[in-house]
C-alpha cells in the first residue's frame, strides 16, 4: 500500500521515527497499531458500562431483529 502525504508531514514523521530509533515505516505501523488498540480499549469500556448499567440490547435479540429488516413478517424492534 502506498499513501501520499505532504512534505511537512513526511518531515514530521522522519523526525519522530528517528527520535524513536525506528524506520519511518516501522514507526508509522507501530503508531497505527497503537491507535487501533486505544480505540478498541475505549469501545470495550463503553460496552462494559452499558452492560453494568443494564442498558443495551442483547446481541441475540438484535441479530434476530436485523435479520428481519425489510421482511413483512420480521420481528418487532427489541425493547
Amino acid at each position: 500500500m502506498t499513501v501520499e502525504i505532504d512534505e511537512a508531514l513526511a518531515e514530521s514523521l522522519r523526525v519522530r521515527a528517528e527520535a524513536a530509533g525506528r524506520s519511518v515505516e516501522d514507526y508509522v505501523r507501530h503508531r497505527l497499531e497503537e491507535d487501533d488498540a486505544a480505540v478498541w480499549t475505549e469501545v470495550d469500556a463503553i460496552c462494559d458500562a452499558v452492560v453494568a448499567e443494564g442498558d443495551g440490547i442483547p446481541l441475540g435479540e438484535l441479530g434476530d431483529w436485523m435479520n428481519g429488516w425489510g421482511k413483512p413478517d420480521g420481528p418487532p424492534p427489541p425493547r
